[in-house]
């Protein structure tokens, strides 16, 4: 069974897409997801579920929602009962949040030892589980939509993430058209406005990448009253000098890799190395 919470909440059982009827047991159960496998308190699941019209009955009301989950779920997904609140006991694989966040995690590892190629496809990947918004139609809970901020922010943080990666590989022409589309969504974020202006740069047109720092300063400074960072105005300063800092060297070189006739040679040699018969030590 595999549990989705990037986009609309879905439960999926093999080919077929369970139906959660009520709000009630769709809340419930993406509340008992956002805790990924920690207990959630009942005091916490009552209070997202009915707020102050819960009164006293609101254990009981819990209890039966769980049940009429549990039923739902065909109790392939057990909810265990603990001490404070109840916990959704289900395999980190089985829920595609935690699949996106592992995923980043090896997409970020690759970059970090100077695979941008692997980096980047792990990440594409990664962001390509999106369905949506984050438990969309679920925003009205307090919780829920804190959770779905934070998944958010982890997307967009990937999405940055995987374009450096892929500028480094020099795809500048590619990525032009997907940056302008992020800063028209996002013109307060000043990572995407950089990485566009350095896809520009390297494309020829270092006109329009002032013409992309000119316009956020504009935003910052009648939006908020703001001059851009200190990273962005040197950003502006180096295309203006067409400095050298932003030339692209050529990628950085791989480990070299043991020849074939070497790792024979080396076999041959340890094989043939004549041992002292006292402590069965090859000797040189």
């Amino acid at each position: 069974m595999q549990f989705g919470i990037l986009g609309a909440l879905e439960v999926v059982d093999g080919e077929e897409h369970l139906s959660l009827r009520s709000i009630q047991q769709r809340t419930l159960l993406a509340l008992l997801l956002c805790h990924h496998g920690k207990v959630a308190h009942s005091d916490v699941l009552i209070d997202a579920l009915w707020g102050a019209e819960a009164g006293d009955a609101g254990g009981a009301r819990l209890r039966l929602q769980l049940h009429r989950l549990r039923r739902t779920l065909r109790d392939c997904a057990p909810i265990v009962h603990r001490a404070a609140g109840y916990q959704l006991r289900v395999p980190s694989e089985a829920v595609d949040a935690r699949r996106f966040e592992d995923l980043v995690r090896q997409g970020r590892q690759a970059i970090a030892a100077w695979n941008d190629a692997r980096g980047s496809d792990l990440l594409r990947v990664a962001l390509d589980m999106w369905r949506g918004p984050a438990l969309s139609g679920l925003n009205d809970i307090s919780l829920l939509r804190q959770h779905a901020t934070r998944l958010e922010e982890q997307r967009l943080a990937a999405l940055a993430d995987r374009i450096e990666a892929d500028l480094r590989l020099r795809r500048h022409g590619d990525l032009i058209a997907e940056l302008s589309e992020l800063v028209r969504e996002h013109p307060l974020r000043e990572k995407f406005r950089a990485q566009l202006m350095i896809a520009l740069y390297h494309s020829g047109r270092q006109a329009d990448a002032l013409d992309v720092y000119r316009d956020g300063r504009d935003i910052l400074s009648e939006d908020l009253g703001l001059e851009p960072s200190p990273e962005l105005r040197r950003l502006q300063t180096a295309i203006l000098a067409r400095d050298a800092s932003l030339s692209l060297g050529p990628p950085p070189p791989a480990a070299p890799a043991e020849s074939a006739k070497r790792r024979v040679h080396r076999r041959t040699t340890l094989r043939h190395t004549p041992t002292c018969p006292h402590c069965a030590r090859r000797v040189r």
